[in-house]
């Protein structure tokens, strides 16, 4: 009895000390305002996936590398907003964690025309696209995994010629999902379904018709989980 008893307790220790130890999932968010925290918005996405994740009893790290105004390429590629962009910060933002899941959410800043319609965007499609790949192809490189997102959609307050040109945005990002077999939020499809589903114009998504309030942000961490948890 007494050695059943021992062995009992063993097995239990072991196993204790075995999902004490298991090492987090480590996820980092990559993005720009619309992934970084932000006044008005209690939870975003990021925050809301590991919160989801922990009620699954999955252990994660979920590292916001979100910076407001932030393009996929560098500072001297477009320097309009005098912010640390993504192939600036992408080794010390991104892989210096080495993480298992990278999220890639960019494009409302590359497309943008700065001097209006008919004018280049800040980061031309052509180099966008290069610019995700090149991201991918390094995070793979590393052991990681990537999720893509596309940009969401604008709403009212936006011209309609930058709304086509965010939605060429999107699409690209859909295009690079399928060829190398990867993981696609479409935040923009998610947009749609939710607000159609409703009746509801696509202004009830956001905080200001670009950036997503907190039900925009969970239906994205609700994608996310559904992917990571998998």
């Amino acid at each position: 009895m007494k050695t059943l008893l021992l062995a009992t307790l063993l097995i239990l220790s072991f196993i204790t000390g075995h999902s004490q130890t298991r090492r987090p999932v480590t996820i980092v968010t990559f993005g720009n305002s619309t992934t970084a925290r932000r006044s008005g918005v209690q939870k975003v996405y990021a925050q809301r996936l590991h919160e989801k994740l922990d009620s699954a009893g999955i252990a994660n790290r979920v590292i916001n590398s979100g910076v407001p105004s932030s393009h996929t390429g560098s500072i001297k590629d477009n320097s309009f907003a005098k912010v640390v962009h993504a192939m600036d910060r992408f080794d010390t933002a991104v892989l210096k964690y080495h993480p298992d899941w990278v999220t890639i959410n960019f494009g409302l800043n590359d497309a943008y025309q700065d001097k209006g319609r008919h004018t280049p965007s800040r980061i031309p499609l052509k180099q966008y696209k290069k610019n995700i790949t090149y991201f991918i192809t390094r995070i793979q490189k590393q052991g990681g995994r990537v999720v893509l997102l596309t940009p969401n959609p604008l709403g009212s307050r936006f011209e309609r010629y930058r709304y086509d040109r965010v939605k060429e945005y999107a699409q690209a990002i859909r295009k690079i999902a399928r060829r190398k077999h990867l993981p696609l939020v479409d935040s923009w499809q998610l947009f749609y379904t939710y607000i159609n589903d409703r009746h509801l114009q696509l202004d009830a998504l956001f905080t200001d018709s670009i950036h997503p309030n907190d039900e925009g942000h969970r239906l994205v961490a609700n994608a996310l989980f559904q992917i990571i948890s998998h």
